[in-house]
């Protein structure tokens, strides 16, 4: 592929590293980026032109932003591109005809945004910030319109930088297996293997930029936290600005150890199909050991130690597989997201999950976010020690730690467009500790007299009241 575009003089032409590294690259799927002012737009954008001038009519690619008004500054951009090399700019239809060539730009938002361009045939699709979306689930959608024509090579690029409610499904499909980028990597298709690979670029990258303004860098430290200024730079996925507990770290996190059986334990259920389900199983140290000798995790403290999450599961099947996860502990309170209670024509999706025969009992769990998120954040800061722990088994409770940002709605709140539903379990969870901690502690000294509590676990299962003694 000719990497120069030429006219009478070079319009366009890839700067040496990240940009000439995704201007020739083969990859049906790439992602590019890591940071602001890395060139990852105009590297798009000069690509397209090349593959126009390349294979004329054959040609047709769909440059895609979350909202059309987005696209503004990106399209003045393509102008200046495309139209002194003969490009005919349809601003109806905001599309470019480039040596009988198209690239269009389209909203996409979701799902059915996606479904609309079935049987499109593009060669190309390009999602600019990646990290608006909550799921990759509209963007993966494109490769059903991606068809070879004529031998034009097919790709989906998606650029992107660190932050936004997108963070850690990028984080984890681009970053985490190849943080330094370049290394080819692979994504399921059905019984096949899909290579794809990661460009990291940074404004380092972007020579034409700093020689035209040497003074971006300077004024990116005056736009934000320090934190967000250094994720930008440098491109780092493990450094988050407006996370909204900013107050996790390490020292929440213990490897994995045998849990005492007496600890009385919850578990949190949050619900989803297409999204996933989550469940999340803790134990409250009683300060003790079950041999009598003092425990390391201080009296009171909540300790996560397994976590369960998949999708596309059956109901009944969710059920057996926390039963068997639960087998041979007595989990006295278990609390399940509310709304799988709601009766709509037929069996709620609580009621489809314990009808399976081999489900676990659970109740209605306490929804009040705010009051939630709190309480977790009380127990993050409690000193001397922290009052909360979690397993280093538990990958995706951590990552839903590190990545769940502030909502741009409700300061208070955490951002639900993004992947919560970790964390809405262990909310769950704790919250069940704050409501039934009466009654929890009763059990407790049941059972160091040596009495049979079946009854009484079975009525903290299904009420909130007191258990009475």
């Amino acid at each position: 592929m000719k990497a120069i575009i030429e006219t009478k003089r070079c319009v366009w032409a890839p700067q040496e590293g990240p940009q000439a590294q995704y201007v020739s690259c083969p990859y049906p799927l790439v992602g590019f980026g890591g940071a602001r002012g890395g060139g990852k737009t105009d590297a798009v954008l000069g690509k397209y032109a090349i593959k126009a001038g390349t294979y004329g009519r054959n040609f047709n690619a769909c440059f895609f932003r979350r909202e059309m008004p987005q696209a503004d500054d990106l399209i003045e951009r393509a102008k200046e591109i495309y139209l002194p090399l003969g490009a005919e700019w349809h601003e109806q239809r905001k599309m470019f005809i480039l040596n009988k060539g198209r690239i269009r730009f389209r909203p996409l938002d979701n799902d059915d945004d996606a479904q609309k361009y079935q049987g499109q045939n593009l060669t190309d699709a390009a999602v600019e910030e990646a990290g608006n979306y909550p799921d990759k689930g509209p963007i993966m959608k494109l490769f059903g319109a991606l068809r070879s024509k004529s031998g034009v090579p097919i790709q989906l690029t998606l650029t992107f930088n660190p932050g936004g409610v997108g963070h850690t499904w990028i984080k984890k499909m681009f970053y985490d297996p190849a943080p330094l980028g370049l290394k080819q990597l692979f994504i399921k298709a059905g019984e096949k293997k899909v290579p794809y690979i990661y460009i990291p670029s940074k404004v380092q990258n972007n020579k034409i930029l700093l020689n035209n303004d040497p003074d971006y860098i300077s004024r990116l430290h005056l736009v934000g936290s320090p934190a967000l200024v250094k994720a930008w730079l440098d491109g780092d996925f493990n450094i988050i600005e407006g996370a909204y507990f900013p107050e996790f770290s390490q020292s929440h996190i213990l490897p994995p150890f045998k849990i005492s059986k007496h600890w009385v334990k919850y578990l949190g259920f949050d619900w989803g199909y297409n999204a996933p389900f989550c469940a999340v199983w803790g134990a409250v140290s009683s300060g003790k050991n079950d041999d009598g000798t003092e425990s390391k995790i201080p009296k009171g403290a909540i300790v996560i130690y397994r976590e369960y999450s998949s999708n596309r599961m059956s109901n009944p099947d969710i059920g057996r597989a926390i039963k068997k996860l639960s087998e041979g502990e007595e989990i006295t309170i278990s609390e399940a997201d509310p709304s799988i209670f709601k009766e709509e024509g037929g069996p709620s999706i609580a009621e489809q999950i314990l009808d399976s025969g081999d489900g676990w009992s659970f109740s209605r769990a306490d929804n009040d976010r705010l009051s939630g998120w709190m309480e977790i954040r009380r127990k993050l800061l409690q000193k001397p020690d922290p009052m909360i722990y979690i397993f280093s088994t538990c990958g995706y409770l951590i990552q839903s730690f590190g990545s769940c940002q502030v909502s741009p709605k409700n300061a208070e709140d955490l951002d639900t467009e993004g992947d919560d539903h970790a964390m809405d379990a262990l909310r769950y969870l704790v919250k069940a500790r704050v409501n039934h901690k009466d009654y929890s502690q009763r059990i407790e000294v049941v059972r160091q007299g040596k009495v049979i509590v079946s009854e009484y676990v079975k009525q903290a299962r299904s009420s909130r009241n007191r258990i009475e003694i």
